[in-house]
């Protein structure tokens, strides 16, 4: 029996190549910067921004260390290492939408405040964006891709909706 498994098309690369990552990057950084926002009042953008690279930064080395103890393959180490981090490449650029604003709040363009949510808004933005490029390089047709947009977005509307609870 053979068994086919999805691939990225040939022309995707780098980041494109890897969006259903971007969009799992995405979803990670909003859920914690949302709580974050909830429990720490206190704290201003540049705390948020250290905080934002500083999960990335984790969730990026725990896939790729994930994918190169799970690699069975025979190729070299650094072979295996530098495959897992290229997969995973787009978790850590998914951060630089949702960086912008902070920065912004931190050198005072924007309001603390306005900052941090503003970051939530473009996460939303970037859920959607990212959940339609993904479906689109699947092949589908346009009402499937504006569905995954929206799916995708609603993930980060939901993480807005909790943390407004509280």
């Amino acid at each position: 029996m053979h068994v086919t498994t999805p691939s990225t098309p040939p022309s995707a690369s780098g980041f494109l190549g890897h969006t259903s990552r971007a969009v799992y990057g995405t979803i990670v950084a909003t859920a914690v910067l949302a709580a974050e926002a909830v429990a720490l009042n206190e704290w201003g953008p540049w705390h948020f921004l250290s905080t934002l690279v500083v999960t990335v930064l984790v969730l990026w080395f725990a896939e790729v260390f994930s994918d190169v103890l799970g690699d069975i393959s025979t190729d070299p180490f650094r072979v295996r290492l530098a495959r897992a981090g290229n997969e995973h490449w787009a978790v850590l650029e998914s951060a630089v939408p949702l960086a912008i604003p902070l920065i912004l709040g931190g050198i005072g363009v924007l309001s603390e405040d306005n900052a941090v949510f503003a970051t939530l808004l473009v996460a939303v933005g970037a859920l959607a964006m990212w959940g339609g490029i993904a479906q689109r390089q699947r092949g589908s047709d346009w009402p499937q891709v504006v569905v995954a947009a929206v799916a995708s977005a609603l993930i980060g509307v939901t993480i807005i909706l909790l943390k407004s609870l509280y």
